[in-house]
C-alpha cells in the first residue's frame, strides 16, 4: 500500500508497525533519532558497515562491536538460565 507524504513537525513521533518500513527526505539542518527495544541480531551487519565505511569512525565501530558483543552475551545467558520459564 502506498501513503501519502506525511510532514512531521519538532518533536513528533513516527510509528511503524511490525513489518512494514518507510523512506524519509532529511532537509540540510534536520536530524533524526530512530530507536527499538531490545537485542536485534540482524541490524549490526548494517549499523557496523554503516560505521565503518560512511563515517570512516573506526572507535566507535570498536566500541559498538564490543557493547554487542556485551549485549549478546546478557541475553544469551539469560535465556539460557531461563528456560524451563520460557518454554515450560
Amino acid at each position: 500500500m502506498l501513503d501519502l507524504a506525511c510532514l512531521f513537525c519538532v518533536g513528533s513521533v513516527a510509528y511503524h508497525e511490525c513489518g512494514s518500513a518507510a523512506g524519509i527526505e532529511l532537509k540540510a539542518g534536520t536530524w533524526s533519532v530512530e530507536y527499538t527495544r531490545g537485542f536485534i541480531p540482524s541490524t549490526f551487519a548494517v549499523m557496523f558497515v554503516d560505521t565503518l565505511f560512511g563515517t570512516l569512525d573506526f572507535m566507535t565501530a570498536f566500541r559498538a562491536a564490543h557493547l554487542y558483543t556485551k549485549a549478546l552475551l546478557f541475553e544469551a545467558g539469560y535465556y539460557m538460565t531461563h528456560v524451563k520459564e520460557l518454554f515450560g
